[in-house]
This record gives structure tokens, sequence and C-alpha cells, in this order.
């Protein structure tokens, strides 16, 4: 927790006052644990694109066709129009 108002909730050494621990000192300390170091030994390995599965990612911005999308869209406003077809005459 990061925030000023709510770190104080979360602290646990009760024989030690109360003092905010910024975000670049709770950084560093994660860092320096061995869970971080884990995380960062890992995230530094690129990923190797050969190993996956040619559809777990998507190649396309929305994963559908734009014809698909304006479609659905075009579907969408004639149902919003039949809705309103009151309003709409008047």
């Amino acid at each position: 927790v990061t925030s000023r108002n709510d770190q104080r909730q979360y602290w646990m050494h009760e024989e030690e006052t109360y003092r905010f621990v910024p975000v670049k000192e709770f950084s560093e300390a994660f860092h320096s644990f061995h869970i971080g170091q884990k995380l960062d030994a890992e995230l530094s390995t690129p990923f190797d694109k050969s190993k996956n599965h040619l559809a777990a990612l998507t190649n396309s911005k929305y994963g559908v066709s734009k014809l698909k999308l304006l479609k659905a869209c075009f579907s969408r406003e004639l149902l919003l129009m039949k809705r309103n077809s009151f309003v709409h005459f008047f």
C-alpha cells in the first residue's frame, strides 16, 4: 500500500512507531527480497514466439473483421431504433 493515508493500518511492527515508507524505498526492498529477484530474472528472459500456439495471441486489434463489427453495430442501432420507434416518429 503506497497511499500515505492507508499505509498506517497495515503497519505490523508494534514495537516500532509508525513511519511512512515511500514508494522508492518500498520498491527497493521488494527487489532485494528473494521473490523480487526471482520475478526480475523471470521477466528479463525474452518471450520465445516459436513455442506459443498461433491461436493463443490475437493478430488484430479487435479479434474480428471490420465487416463483422459493422454488422454488429448496425444491428444494434436497428434494435435501438425499433425500441424507440415511437420517439422517432415525432
